[in-house]
Protein backbone atom coordinates (compact mmCIF):
# COMPACT_ATOMS: atom_id res chain seq x y z
CA UNK A 1 0.00 0.00 0.00
CA UNK A 2 1.19 3.19 -1.29
CA UNK A 3 0.30 7.05 -0.38
CA UNK A 4 -1.50 7.33 -3.91
CA UNK A 5 -2.99 4.27 -3.47
CA UNK A 6 -4.83 5.60 -0.34
CA UNK A 7 -5.64 8.69 -2.09
CA UNK A 8 -7.60 6.92 -4.80
CA UNK A 9 -9.52 4.73 -1.99
CA UNK A 10 -10.20 8.17 -0.26
CA UNK A 11 -11.36 9.80 -3.19
CA UNK A 12 -13.90 7.27 -4.19
CA UNK A 13 -15.04 6.62 -0.60
CA UNK A 14 -15.70 9.91 -0.59
CA UNK A 15 -17.33 10.96 -3.88
CA UNK A 16 -19.51 7.72 -3.53
CA UNK A 17 -17.99 6.39 -6.96
CA UNK A 18 -15.24 5.72 -9.34
CA UNK A 19 -16.88 8.20 -12.13
CA UNK A 20 -17.00 11.44 -9.50
CA UNK A 21 -13.38 9.96 -8.16
CA UNK A 22 -11.32 9.52 -11.47
CA UNK A 23 -12.87 13.00 -12.42
CA UNK A 24 -11.75 14.81 -9.49
CA UNK A 25 -8.59 13.06 -9.18
CA UNK A 26 -7.48 13.51 -13.21
CA UNK A 27 -7.38 9.54 -13.36
CA UNK A 28 -8.81 6.94 -15.90
CA UNK A 29 -11.27 4.97 -14.18
CA UNK A 30 -10.00 2.12 -15.50
CA UNK A 31 -6.33 2.81 -13.93
CA UNK A 32 -8.43 3.63 -10.15
CA UNK A 33 -10.34 0.77 -10.38
CA UNK A 34 -7.60 -1.65 -10.74
CA UNK A 35 -5.17 0.32 -7.78
CA UNK A 36 -8.27 -0.23 -5.95
CA UNK A 37 -8.52 -3.76 -6.56
CA UNK A 38 -4.72 -3.92 -5.84
CA UNK A 39 -4.90 -2.48 -2.50
CA UNK A 40 -8.20 -5.25 -1.64
CA UNK A 41 -6.24 -8.18 -2.39
CA UNK A 42 -2.99 -6.59 -0.67
CA UNK A 43 -5.77 -6.04 2.34
CA UNK A 44 -7.24 -9.09 2.32
CA UNK A 45 -11.04 -8.09 1.63
CA UNK A 46 -13.09 -5.61 0.10
CA UNK A 47 -13.07 -2.57 1.05
CA UNK A 48 -16.07 -0.83 -1.11
CA UNK A 49 -19.64 -2.97 -2.19
CA UNK A 50 -20.80 -1.72 -5.64
CA UNK A 51 -24.37 -0.32 -5.62
CA UNK A 52 -26.92 0.72 -7.93
CA UNK A 53 -26.13 4.28 -6.98
CA UNK A 54 -22.22 3.76 -6.68
CA UNK A 55 -20.14 2.13 -3.97
CA UNK A 56 -20.74 1.85 -0.69
CA UNK A 57 -17.79 1.53 2.25
CA UNK A 58 -17.40 -1.69 4.14
CA UNK A 59 -16.71 -2.21 7.63
CA UNK A 60 -12.82 -3.04 6.80
CA UNK A 61 -13.29 -0.07 4.33
CA UNK A 62 -14.16 2.54 7.27
CA UNK A 63 -11.65 1.46 9.16
CA UNK A 64 -8.91 1.92 6.14
CA UNK A 65 -10.78 5.68 5.41
CA UNK A 66 -10.30 6.83 8.98
CA UNK A 67 -6.74 5.96 9.41
CA UNK A 68 -5.81 7.19 6.29
CA UNK A 69 -7.57 10.34 6.41
CA UNK A 70 -5.11 10.88 9.36
CA UNK A 71 -2.01 9.40 7.97
CA UNK A 72 -2.49 11.52 4.67
CA UNK A 73 -3.32 14.82 7.18
CA UNK A 74 0.18 13.69 9.19
CA UNK A 75 1.80 13.62 5.98
CA UNK A 76 0.44 17.10 5.03
CA UNK A 77 1.90 18.40 8.44
CA UNK A 78 5.58 17.02 7.96
CA UNK A 79 5.32 18.52 4.69
CA UNK A 80 4.68 21.86 6.22
CA UNK A 81 7.18 21.63 8.73
CA UNK A 82 9.70 20.73 6.22
CA UNK A 83 8.68 24.04 4.19
CA UNK A 84 8.95 25.70 6.98
CA UNK A 85 12.05 24.53 8.30
CA UNK A 86 13.64 25.43 4.57
CA UNK A 87 12.33 28.85 4.60
CA UNK A 88 13.53 29.74 8.20
CA UNK A 89 14.55 28.57 10.98
CA UNK A 90 12.53 28.02 14.32
CA UNK A 91 12.80 26.31 17.49
CA UNK A 92 14.20 26.09 20.47
CA UNK A 93 18.00 24.98 20.82
CA UNK A 94 19.36 24.18 23.77
CA UNK A 95 22.86 24.33 24.23
CA UNK A 96 24.70 23.62 27.01
CA UNK A 97 29.07 24.73 27.75
CA UNK A 98 31.61 25.16 30.62
CA UNK A 99 31.22 28.79 31.78
CA UNK A 100 34.36 29.75 30.94
CA UNK A 101 33.17 29.17 27.89
CA UNK A 102 29.85 30.25 27.87
CA UNK A 103 31.42 33.78 29.19
CA UNK A 104 32.91 34.38 25.86
CA UNK A 105 30.44 33.00 23.45
CA UNK A 106 27.02 33.35 24.90
CA UNK A 107 26.61 37.13 24.57
CA UNK A 108 27.85 37.17 20.71
CA UNK A 109 25.60 34.04 19.88
CA UNK A 110 22.31 35.14 21.71
CA UNK A 111 23.25 38.90 19.28
CA UNK A 112 23.92 36.83 16.37
CA UNK A 113 20.43 34.46 16.95
CA UNK A 114 17.95 38.40 17.88
CA UNK A 115 19.10 39.41 14.60
CA UNK A 116 19.51 36.72 12.08
CA UNK A 117 17.08 33.43 13.08
CA UNK A 118 13.95 35.72 15.02
CA UNK A 119 11.98 32.81 15.41
CA UNK A 120 15.10 30.78 17.52
CA UNK A 121 14.82 30.26 21.08
CA UNK A 122 17.69 30.00 22.96
CA UNK A 123 18.13 27.85 26.01
CA UNK A 124 21.86 28.62 27.56
CA UNK A 125 23.06 26.47 30.50
CA UNK A 126 26.41 26.65 32.27
CA UNK A 127 28.20 23.36 33.29
CA UNK A 128 31.36 21.24 33.35
CA UNK A 129 32.07 18.90 30.28
CA UNK A 130 31.03 15.61 32.18
CA UNK A 131 27.71 17.21 33.12
CA UNK A 132 27.17 18.77 29.65
CA UNK A 133 28.13 15.40 28.23
CA UNK A 134 25.42 13.95 30.68
CA UNK A 135 22.71 16.17 29.21
CA UNK A 136 23.14 16.06 26.40
CA UNK A 137 23.12 11.68 25.91
CA UNK A 138 19.56 12.37 28.52
CA UNK A 139 18.02 14.29 25.88
CA UNK A 140 18.02 17.71 27.78
CA UNK A 141 20.14 19.75 25.68
CA UNK A 142 20.45 19.71 21.45
CA UNK A 143 24.11 20.87 21.59
CA UNK A 144 27.08 21.18 24.09
CA UNK A 145 30.44 22.53 23.97
CA UNK A 146 32.41 20.66 26.01
CA UNK A 147 36.47 20.70 26.90
CA UNK A 148 38.62 17.34 25.50
CA UNK A 149 35.86 14.47 26.36
CA UNK A 150 35.67 11.57 26.92
CA UNK A 151 34.90 9.09 23.45
CA UNK A 152 31.42 8.05 23.72
CA UNK A 153 29.57 6.01 20.94
CA UNK A 154 26.70 7.90 21.45
CA UNK A 155 28.12 11.40 20.46
CA UNK A 156 29.58 12.87 17.52
CA UNK A 157 32.00 15.14 18.02
CA UNK A 158 34.20 18.22 16.10
CA UNK A 159 36.94 19.87 16.87
CA UNK A 160 35.99 23.76 17.36
CA UNK A 161 39.70 25.22 18.79
CA UNK A 162 42.48 24.12 20.73
CA UNK A 163 43.56 26.92 23.46
CA UNK A 164 46.50 28.27 24.83
CA UNK A 165 46.36 27.64 28.67
CA UNK A 166 47.91 29.99 30.89
CA UNK A 167 49.00 29.66 34.94
CA UNK A 168 47.08 32.41 36.72
CA UNK A 169 48.23 34.28 39.65
CA UNK A 170 47.43 37.33 41.92
CA UNK A 171 48.68 40.79 40.15
CA UNK A 172 52.29 41.01 39.63
CA UNK A 173 53.28 37.95 41.07
CA UNK A 174 56.93 37.25 40.83
CA UNK A 175 57.04 33.70 39.39
CA UNK A 176 54.57 35.30 36.21
CA UNK A 177 56.50 37.89 35.63
CA UNK A 178 58.31 36.61 32.64
CA UNK A 179 55.34 35.09 31.02
CA UNK A 180 56.43 31.88 30.51
CA UNK A 181 56.77 29.37 32.69
CA UNK A 182 58.84 26.25 32.35
CA UNK A 183 57.67 22.33 32.78
CA UNK A 184 59.71 22.27 36.40
CA UNK A 185 58.29 24.96 37.42
CA UNK A 186 55.10 23.78 36.65
CA UNK A 187 55.51 21.27 38.84
CA UNK A 188 56.70 22.91 42.02
CA UNK A 189 53.78 25.02 42.65
CA UNK A 190 52.84 25.91 45.72
CA UNK A 191 49.58 25.63 45.96
CA UNK A 192 46.48 25.39 43.06
CA UNK A 193 42.78 25.83 43.09
CA UNK A 194 41.79 22.95 41.07
CA UNK A 195 37.94 22.42 39.51
CA UNK A 196 35.99 19.68 39.87
CA UNK A 197 36.45 18.16 36.56
CA UNK A 198 40.21 16.85 35.53
CA UNK A 199 43.42 18.52 35.82
CA UNK A 200 46.73 18.90 35.14
CA UNK A 201 48.26 19.59 38.06
CA UNK A 202 50.62 16.92 39.44
CA UNK A 203 48.85 15.72 42.46
CA UNK A 204 51.86 16.08 44.83
CA UNK A 205 51.02 19.74 44.74
CA UNK A 206 48.76 21.02 47.30
CA UNK A 207 45.01 21.74 46.09
CA UNK A 208 42.98 22.26 49.88
CA UNK A 209 40.16 24.46 47.16
CA UNK A 210 38.37 22.87 44.59
CA UNK A 211 35.26 24.71 42.58
CA UNK A 212 33.45 24.39 39.29
CA UNK A 213 33.10 28.03 38.71
CA UNK A 214 35.67 29.76 36.59
CA UNK A 215 34.77 33.42 38.04
CA UNK A 216 35.39 31.73 41.58
CA UNK A 217 38.19 30.12 40.60
CA UNK A 218 40.04 33.52 39.45
CA UNK A 219 38.31 35.81 42.55
CA UNK A 220 40.27 32.97 44.86
CA UNK A 221 43.34 33.42 43.10
CA UNK A 222 43.48 36.79 42.95
CA UNK A 223 43.22 36.96 46.83
CA UNK A 224 46.75 34.73 46.54
CA UNK A 225 44.76 31.76 46.92
CA UNK A 226 46.24 29.20 44.74
CA UNK A 227 47.43 29.43 41.00
CA UNK A 228 44.94 27.94 38.31
CA UNK A 229 45.12 27.06 34.47
CA UNK A 230 42.25 28.67 32.64
CA UNK A 231 42.63 29.82 28.40
CA UNK A 232 43.33 32.91 27.81
CA UNK A 233 40.02 33.78 26.45
CA UNK A 234 38.51 33.36 30.19
CA UNK A 235 40.86 35.62 32.17
CA UNK A 236 41.77 38.49 29.00
CA UNK A 237 39.11 41.00 31.00
CA UNK A 238 41.52 40.64 34.54
CA UNK A 239 44.98 40.41 32.64
CA UNK A 240 44.37 43.49 31.16
CA UNK A 241 42.81 45.28 33.80
CA UNK A 242 46.02 44.22 36.23
CA UNK A 243 43.79 42.07 38.25
CA UNK A 244 45.39 38.56 37.92
CA UNK A 245 49.12 37.94 36.37
CA UNK A 246 49.33 35.28 34.02
CA UNK A 247 52.48 32.79 32.27
CA UNK A 248 51.69 30.80 28.72
CA UNK A 249 52.54 26.99 29.04
CA UNK A 250 53.55 26.03 25.34
CA UNK A 251 53.30 22.18 26.03
CA UNK A 252 49.60 22.01 27.11
CA UNK A 253 46.43 23.10 25.37
CA UNK A 254 42.74 22.83 26.16
CA UNK A 255 40.89 21.15 23.12
CA UNK A 256 37.33 23.12 23.27
CA UNK A 257 34.80 20.80 20.82
CA UNK A 258 31.46 20.54 19.56
CA UNK A 259 29.10 17.68 20.92
CA UNK A 260 25.85 16.36 19.13
CA UNK A 261 24.07 13.26 20.06
CA UNK A 262 24.67 10.52 17.38
CA UNK A 263 21.58 8.84 15.61
CA UNK A 264 19.21 11.63 17.04
CA UNK A 265 17.54 13.65 14.25
CA UNK A 266 19.35 17.70 14.35
CA UNK A 267 16.90 19.99 13.61
CA UNK A 268 18.28 22.98 10.90
CA UNK A 269 18.18 25.53 14.12
CA UNK A 270 20.82 22.98 15.63
CA UNK A 271 22.54 23.19 12.55
CA UNK A 272 22.73 27.03 11.93
CA UNK A 273 24.02 27.92 15.74
CA UNK A 274 26.66 24.95 15.11
CA UNK A 275 27.48 27.54 12.01
CA UNK A 276 27.69 30.25 14.55
CA UNK A 277 29.64 28.63 17.13
CA UNK A 278 32.16 28.40 14.46
CA UNK A 279 32.09 31.99 13.29
CA UNK A 280 32.00 33.40 16.63
CA UNK A 281 35.17 31.48 17.36
CA UNK A 282 36.74 32.95 13.81
CA UNK A 283 35.75 36.73 15.10
CA UNK A 284 37.61 35.66 18.71
CA UNK A 285 40.41 34.39 17.29
CA UNK A 286 41.12 37.06 14.41
CA UNK A 287 40.25 39.53 17.89
CA UNK A 288 42.88 38.05 20.18
CA UNK A 289 40.96 36.83 22.66
CA UNK A 290 41.00 33.11 21.93
CA UNK A 291 45.15 32.10 21.25
CA UNK A 292 45.32 28.82 19.61
CA UNK A 293 48.16 26.13 20.21
CA UNK A 294 46.80 24.19 17.13
CA UNK A 295 44.59 24.04 14.60
CA UNK A 296 41.15 22.88 14.40
CA UNK A 297 39.90 19.93 12.47
CA UNK A 298 37.48 16.76 12.70
CA UNK A 299 37.72 14.71 15.72
CA UNK A 300 38.29 11.59 14.53
CA UNK A 301 39.35 9.74 17.97
CA UNK A 302 39.26 10.10 21.78
CA UNK A 303 40.24 13.35 23.69
CA UNK A 304 44.25 14.58 23.33
CA UNK A 305 46.19 14.54 26.40
CA UNK A 306 45.19 18.26 26.78
CA UNK A 307 42.72 18.93 28.83
CA UNK A 308 41.51 21.80 30.75
CA UNK A 309 38.19 23.14 32.84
Amino acid sequence: MDLRQLRYFIGVAERGGFGAAASALNVAQSALSRHIKELEYELGGALLTRTARGVAVTESGKVLLERGRWLLGMVDDIKAEVRTENREPRGTVRLGAPPSLGEVFYPALARLVVERFPRVQLELSEGLTELASDRLLRGQLDLAMVTAPQPNDHLDYETLVVEQLFLIGPPRDPLLKRGKLTPAEFKKLPRVVLPLSRTLFPPEIPSPLRVDSSTSMKRMVALGLGYALLPYSGIYQEVEAGQLSAAFLPWIGAERVLALPRGRPISRATRETVTLLKEICADLIRGGIIRTAQRTGARKAGPRSMTAS
